[in-house]
């Protein structure tokens, strides 16, 4: 009996599917390039489990520095060939990557759907050891509570995946961040069970580096 494959397996084999539908115009997300442009350009943004890089060449081209951070191997060989000029390391959201040094923004789309809820504290203290001062999240997840069977385990080539797809609420989110962020606002909910919000560093009282 074949083992069954994890997440980053799961990426490695879909990679170039992922590339497609993402660098396509009709993937944008209006709410977060609302929200990249109200930093001043030259702000740093980290891409966090930023897959093909398609966000990061979004962000990228607004004219923003960006650094992006994924853990499939295929995904990051996409991501750089598209974006020379971007720097891309191979890592876990879990782990300690304060290497990258200090960004004025964090996005995190969809990333979170592979996080069990208890590990989620983990993941934002990741989080909040490399943002600036009064530093901002924009977080996807998938609304609801625990792992979603039928979007976790998959078939592709024979092969058995298991990408352990699992749906967060926000109060789920808010206990996991509690001393660290501050919950600000939801924003560009079109009804589906995606929802899009953004927290602020729980960091003192500098000004966050937006635009006058």
């Amino acid at each position: 009996m074949n083992q069954v494959k994890g997440t980053a397996d799961f990426y490695d084999k879909t990679a170039s599917d992922w590339a497609e539908k993402g660098y396509g115009n009709d993937a944008e997300l209006p709410c977060l390039l609302d929200f990249v442009k109200q930093f001043e350009p030259g702000s740093r943004f980290l891409d966090l489990c930023c897959g093909a890089g398609y966000e990061s060449q979004r962000i990228h081209v607004c004219g923003y520095d960006v650094v992006g951070i994924d853990f499939s191997e295929e995904s990051l060989r996409i991501a750089r060939e598209k974006n020379p000029e971007i720097p891309f390391y191979k890592d876990n959201l879990l782990n300690d990557y304060s290497y990258i040094g200090k960004v004025d923004a964090i996005i995190i789309i969809a990333g979170l759907v592979h996080i069990e809820t208890a590990e989620l504290r983990t993941a934002f203290l990741r989080m909040r050891s490399v943002l600036k001062e009064n530093g901002s999240l924009f977080i996807t997840v998938r609304d609801g509570i625990g792992k979603i069977p039928e979007r976790s385990v998959t078939t592709i080539d024979g092969e058995e995946y298991d990408r352990n797809f699992i749906a967060h609420t926000l109060n789920e989110l808010i206990e996991a961040s509690d001393g660290l962020f501050t919950f600000e606002r939801e924003v560009g909910h079109d009804g589906t069970v995606w929802r899009n919000y953004i927290f602020r560093c729980e960091c003192g009282n500098t000004a966050m580096k937006m635009r006058k």
